[in-house]
């Protein structure tokens, strides 16, 4: 893997941005494409002429939901080369495995988050964090990309290239990670991907803003979404069939892995905890490290010491390949990611956070 990535500045108008993005990027998302068009058909028999065709339903929601996301969705095909219905099934990557109507739990992503608000902090800034554990081929795809534009904030995310929402932070001061979640129920109605409506929230000027666009449209899938502010506040959006569940940071700090644990969603038949057993673990493993520091301030030390921790390896925070699982069901860290939300800075490292080092970047550069 990389020891950076590939850096993209894109500025203008949705359309522009997005042809920036294509252009610029068409290499790493023509690996997007062929990591993708190979792990829907080995892991669901799902070709990619059928992805592509399930990808133009949303279409019309998508419109709905926020037009300059689609235009931007459009400069992209048209900056690549690559047809629409191809740009669209990276951004309902996560939602394609649903055509069944079930979850196949081999293709959630298995992550850990965490945040702090300034009052546990050493230096008083809101802290966000997150390792991102998928599988390797993914991580030759990755990009980080920078957003200029009028009217909306300005972003800097980590994303699978061609997709236009992912893990990262605004002008603004918000911040998103995100894990994957499952359940075997569905929402009846219209829906977005949840990559869709992770953009919404690095749309957003506010906390309420974001936690607004994060549950004004129902997901097509489930997820969590862990957003922190510069204004110090951090809370967690667990996203269900139909319904969210958002839990305050009251003890000064948040955490979550691959399971739900919000009081709305105790009905839910969670799937993420029969896929992702080790999601108790990583989320316990997280709260011991936390009490451990309890009589002092958390550091951007401390943060980056629990994000590489090893305890229950291969199955740990800092995730590595599970050798005696077959070659395709292996999952790894593919990237680390740190952010002072109160400063506009992000540090980041390609693959282990156990054996990278943590590369800065603003998002006002």
């Amino acid at each position: 893997m990389n020891k950076t990535f590939f850096t993209i500045n894109a500025e203008g108008t949705p359309f522009e941005i997005g042809y920036a993005h294509g252009s610029l990027g068409k290499e790493y998302i023509a690996r997007s494409i062929d990591c993708y068009k190979a792990m829907f058909y080995d892991y669901s028999g799902i070709t990619w002429d059928k992805a592509k065709a399930f990808s133009l339903t949303f279409i019309p929601t998508i419109e709905k939901y926020d037009p300059d996301i689609m235009a931007e969705i459009r400069g992209i095909a048209e900056g690549s080369g690559f047809e629409l219905g191809e740009i669209l099934a990276l951004n309902t990557r996560s939602e394609i495995v649903l055509q069944s109507g079930q979850i196949d739990s081999a293709l959630m992503d298995g992550c850990s988050a965490l945040g702090f608000t300034p009052a546990k902090t050493e230096d008083g800034c809101a802290w966000i964090g997150q390792d991102w554990d998928w599988k390797h081929e993914a991580g030759e795809a990755l990009i980080l990309l920078r957003i200029k534009r009028s009217g909306k904030p300005n972003i800097l995310m980590i994303t699978e290239a061609g997709i236009v929402g992912k893990i990262g932070m605004n002008s603004c001061g918000i911040g998103v990670c995100l894990n994957a979640l499952g359940s075997d129920k569905q929402y009846q109605g219209e829906t977005i991907p949840l990559h869709i409506a992770l953009r919404g929230v690095l749309d957003s000027r506010s906390l309420s803003e974001a936690i607004g666009n994060a549950g004004r449209f129902p997901l097509a899938c489930c997820a969590n979404f862990l957003i922190g502010s510069s204004t110090g506040q951090i809370i967690t959006v667990e996203i269900g069939p139909g319904d969210i569940d958002v839990i305050y940071a009251e003890k000064g700090y948040v955490i979550h892995t691959n399971h739900f644990y919000g009081p709305r969603m105790v009905n839910i038949r969670d799937t993420g905890r029969i896929s992702f057993p080790d999601s108790y673990l990583r989320l316990g493993r997280l709260g011991d490290m936390i009490r451990e520091r309890a009589d002092k301030k958390i550091s951007y030390s401390d943060i980056r010491e629990m994000l590489s921790d090893h305890v229950g390896r291969p199955d740990s925070i800092c995730r590595h390949p599970d050798l005696n699982d077959p070659e395709e069901m292996r999952i790894e860290t593919l990237f680390s990611v740190i952010m002072n939300l109160s400063e506009g800075k992000m540090y980041y490292t390609p693959g282990n956070p156990c054996s990278g080092e943590y590369l800065p970047v603003s998002v006002s550069e």
